[in-house]
């Protein structure tokens, strides 16, 4: 699942919120962002898994962040999660 979003130069200076649900078994695939993600569980576990850290099982009511430009991916395992992501990025910036 992958989602590509322009940071909309009206709001330069506001964080993008989504609330990303992910379907049991789903990941959102390897990728980037050019800005930090701040992201809180609002159902379900995922597996987070950061290029160069060991994987991290997060569960509702967790939080997470993922530096600027770190590669990573969000899995599901038997059953879907859904998360509310809150990325800062330099305005005119893809968000992924």
């Amino acid at each position: 699942m992958l989602f590509r979003i322009s940071a909309m130069a009206a709001y330069p200076d506001k964080p993008i919120r989504l609330i990303v649900p992910f379907p049991a078994g789903g990941a959102a695939g390897r990728h980037t962002h050019p800005g930090m993600e701040t992201g809180y569980v609002i159902e379900g576990e995922l597996e987070l898994l950061i290029d160069g850290k060991e994987p991290v099982k997060i569960k509702a009511g967790e939080s997470y962040q993922i530096p600027e430009g770190a590669v990573h991916d969000a899995k599901a395992g038997d059953k879907p999660f859904k998360v509310l992501g809150v990325y800062v990025v330099k305005a005119g910036e893809p968000l992924a």
